[in-house]
């Protein structure tokens, strides 16, 4: 294995688990009455400042290069930053986690889809086995194990929400192969951030007129603080700089660890049990991403 391709999986990884939280987050958030706008907002802008002192030289430095793809840039950075996080939360008033993570399980499809129409991205027969072990791991765990299950979900406008933010980042990770792979990734991600604070700007004081403008407790800095540190600078850092390494195909297939992970979330915060389906779920995922490793080329 290439350092390369180790460090890839390390970085999608961690931003798969840290995603994983950013649902649970989304969801503790609807239940202390911190709105989906609120939350995006103070996120990305807490998320800002925290990078701003990293990045501000060589955003300067690039200048020219954003100047020059500043439409690219505004397409990704409204994509990934304003829509799929916002869309995430306003999906989480109305669905359960559950039902969030069985959409984003159609990532993987859907990416390869658009790598498709958008670059004639080719399958390999080993990275579509590798997707469909993947898919039935992230299903069993979300189903439990059990086909039934499937016909007991209640499926809300949140699920609709959740479709659109799924979609949304799905064209985002697959046109992020569009900017320059040695520009600094920090430095992209916190322009994209500038861009998308721009756009949750106006949702988030309309929003706000019929609630208040800024957090109102401990718990709300609490969940604000993780999902901006965690789910933002890193997760994104780790994921485009994962995309830039091995592209989007084959970093999609990590996706299907979010279940895990948010297995695990559930397991230490709610009480509920390491079961057999987990055992199995995980086989399935592990399987479709060594597979879909295996004598590839990039992307």
């Amino acid at each position: 294995m290439s350092k390369n391709l180790f460090l890839a999986i390390i970085l999608l990884v961690a931003s798969s688990f840290f995603w994983s939280g950013n649902f649970f987050a989304g969801k503790v958030a609807h239940l202390t009455e911190l709105t989906p706008f609120k939350l995006s907002f103070f996120r990305w802008l807490l998320a800002l400042l925290i990078l701003l002192p990293f990045t501000y030289s060589q955003i300067i430095k690039d200048f020219e290069y954003y100047k020059k793809n500043l439409l690219l840039m505004t397409v990704i950075a409204i994509l990934g930053v304003t829509i799929f996080n916002s869309f995430t939360y306003i999906s989480l008033q109305t669905t359960m986690v559950i039902n969030s993570t069985l959409m984003a399980s159609i990532s993987p499809v859907m990416m390869i889809g658009f790598s498709w129409l958008i670059f004639r991205t080719k399958t390999t027969m080993l990275q579509f086995t590798g997707i469909v072990l993947s898919l039935l791991g992230a299903f069993s765990i979300i189903l439990k194990g059990n086909i039934s299950n499937l016909y007991n979900l209640y499926f809300t406008s949140g699920d609709i929400w959740m479709v659109a933010a799924v979609i949304s980042w799905c064209l985002y990770s697959v046109l992020l192969k569009k900017i320059d792979s040695t520009m600094s990734q920090l430095a992209n991600l916190e322009v994209m951030i500038i861009i998308g604070l721009i756009f949750i700007f106006p949702f988030y004081i309309l929003e706000s007129l019929n609630t208040s403008f800024v957090p109102s407790n401990s718990m709300d800095f609490a969940i604000i603080s993780y999902v901006a540190v965690f789910a933002s600078i890193v997760a994104f850092f780790s994921w485009n700089k994962g995309v830039s390494i091995i592209g989007a195909n084959r970093a999609s297939l990590y996706l299907h660890l979010i279940p895990v992970f948010s297995g695990i979330w559930a397991i230490s915060f709610l009480n509920e049990k390491f079961t057999f389906f987990h055992v199995i779920g995980v086989l399935f995922i592990l399987s479709g991403i060594i597979l879909s490793n295996i004598k590839i080329k990039n992307d």
